[in-house]
């Protein structure tokens, strides 16, 4: 939110959130008490750059849904087997 804002950050640009994030974020506030209620227009403010308002009970309900989703996502990318790197040293047989 007020990611372009030119008197609070200027020392950070904007970086739109990964669609991962995104996708899961709002799968996580469905899974909430009460299924998904929040509006489409709280939530192209809370993943934009724009300042819009956004009612309390709104951003604090897309904000636990993010941490959760964040959360996840952390703990699902540390399980994933990554390559390992190449090393500078060959075996090269005599």
């Amino acid at each position: 939110m007020c990611g372009s804002s030119a008197i609070d950050n200027i020392y950070r640009p904007y970086v739109p959130p990964a669609q991962e994030v995104v996708a899961r974020t709002r799968e996580a506030e469905a899974q909430m008490d009460g299924g998904a209620w929040v509006p489409e227009s709280s939530w192209q403010a809370f993943f934009s750059e724009g300042c819009a308002p956004i009612p309390p009970e709104h951003f604090m309900r897309m904000f636990a849904a993010r941490q959760a989703a964040v959360s996840y996502l952390a703990v699902h990318a540390a399980t994933r087997v990554r390559p390992r790197p190449p090393t500078p040293f060959r075996c090269v047989v005599d």
